[in-house]
């Protein structure tokens, strides 16, 4: 019996380590899963607050609300999950722990009533043994040969005598070994019952620990249970608060729209002024060739005149030979062009490998739906970090947020004519500036510092490039490079 319930106790106690590892494993798996999802809604919040850009930040913060509660869900829906699947697990571990600490308690119960029923028994046998050894001091059970012989009255008693002494013998040699059998058997159950009463105690404390983290867990599940019904109600009131605010995303996307066209003819203007410069700095050099020319023949003219003849007293006076030509007057200096290296490779205002969070081209607006264009590509950028002029130019222009729309603080770059194109770089929703109107810039100079000043809700770059008057996708140039 002692046997069969060491075996129960060790086989429950292996399911019971067995069952609370894998719990143990495919709780990490779960949170596992968890962090792996909020890190993905984390970029998705982040790619939607690039492509919220230049909405009204209240219409902005509206909807990335609801998108942020959305994607919420489903992570309460996990995390209750798997509160309740702690909870089944406590549960069915303090259940085990229940069962053994019943078990242990009948095996004692058991223990104790052998104990007694042993002690009963021993008590048998000692009387037997003392009414032996009584019997023994007074010589009822044996005697010596000869006063069996002569106390005999017949051989037939004599062997009758002997035989019962004989008997006597074996059953006080059966009831010491009896005994000594009785005092090895009741050690050890006396040394299992005091094992069996350490594992109580011990099963006591650990069923009094379970209480406490059942209650805990039960706690927390009703704590998710309820955010779970709280992210619903939220996400309906978003929805509803969205939906009452159409007519302003519309407007939004208009003054969008009309900033890209206010930013598009400053950039023709820009181009206008490359190409009329372009114009002048090639007329200067081709009336500088002509005159170049010019003076060349004039000093090959020079050489071939003939040689003027001596004149004397009687000879008639020589003709007046004319004057050499008055040079040319020097042209009007051309105004100073913008840069204009033959060819160039534009590196990123930020440190690259870049993170591009909005690609350049067409938009779609998740509030109303649509599609617009984006001029530029948003890269991430940590709020007050330095970015750079693309490639080398003058300051066009330099915005202040105030009255600037959608773009906030802004940077505008003429990098001249590159290749026969006028290339323009912009850079906005600066945080502050590091150049000035109609300063030179080298490439890689910090020209202003990542912010989010204009229709946006976060720290990011937005970066274009302007050609001939067209925007251009700047992760196609060969300087660029991209981590995602």
């Amino acid at each position: 019996m002692k046997l069969r319930h060491s075996l129960a106790g060790a086989t429950a106690t292996v399911l019971l380590v067995l069952s609370g590892s894998a719990a143990l494993a495919e709780s990490d798996d779960e949170r596992d899963e968890l962090v792996q999802q909020q890190e993905e809604n984390d970029r998705k919040i982040e790619e939607l607050q690039s492509s919220l850009e230049g909405i009204d930040v209240d219409l902005q913060d509206a909807y990335l609300a609801l998108e942020q509660t959305r994607n919420e869900i489903p992570i309460a829906q996990q995390q209750l999950a798997t509160a309740q699947s702690e909870l089944s697990a406590a549960e069915r571990e303090s259940e085990t722990i229940a069962g053994q600490l019943e078990a242990a308690r009948a095996e004692l119960t058991t223990i104790e009533e052998q104990l007694a029923e042993d002690s009963e028994l021993s008590d048998q046998t000692q009387a037997s043994l003392n009414e032996l050894a009584r019997s023994a001091y007074r010589g009822d059970t044996n005697g010596s040969a000869v006063d069996l012989w002569f106390t005999s009255r017949s051989s037939e008693d004599l062997f009758s005598t002997i035989a019962a002494t004989n008997s006597i013998a074996r059953t006080e040699t059966a009831l010491i070994t009896e005994a000594q059998t009785q005092v090895a058997v009741n050690q050890n159950r006396l040394a299992r019952q005091q094992v069996v009463e350490t594992t109580i105690v011990d099963l006591q404390v650990e069923a009094d620990e379970l209480v406490i983290e059942l209650d805990a867990k039960r706690e927390d599940a009703q704590i998710k249970a309820d955010d779970l019904i709280a992210l619903e109600a939220s996400e309906k009131a978003y929805a509803d608060e969205l939906e009452g605010k159409r007519d302003e995303f519309n407007a939004s996307v208009a003054k969008l729209e009309d900033d890209n066209a206010d930013i598009a003819s400053t950039i023709v203007a820009i181009d206008e002024e490359n190409a009329r410069r372009q114009r002048e700095a090639e007329e200067e050099a081709r009336r500088k060739a002509e005159a170049d020319e010019r003076e060349e023949a004039a000093a090959k003219a020079r050489q071939n005149v003939a040689p003027v003849p001596t004149q004397t007293a009687d000879s008639a006076p020589a003709q007046t030979q004319d004057p050499a030509p008055e040079p040319a007057p020097a042209p009007e200096p051309a105004p100073a062009p913008a840069p204009a290296p033959a060819s160039t490779t534009f590196v990123p205002p930020v440190p690259a490998p870049v993170y591009v969070t909005s690609p350049f081209g067409m938009r779609w607006y998740p509030i109303t739906g649509g599609y617009w264009m984006h001029n530029g590509v948003d890269l991430r950028s940590v709020c007050g970090e330095g970015q750079v002029a693309t490639a080398d130019g003058i300051v066009a222009e330099v915005r202040p947020a105030a009255g600037n729309g959608t773009h906030g603080n802004q940077v505008i770059v003429n990098h001249g004519i590159i290749n026969g194109s006028s290339y323009v770089s912009v850079y906005n929703h600066l945080s502050g500036f590091a150049v000035s109107p109609g300063q030179s810039v080298s490439q890689g100079q910090t020209i202003g510092y990542t912010g989010q000043t204009g229709q946006v809700t976060g720290c990011h770059v937005h970066f274009e490039i302007w050609q001939d008057g067209s925007v251009i996708d700047p992760m196609t140039q060969p300087g660029f490079t991209r981590r995602n």
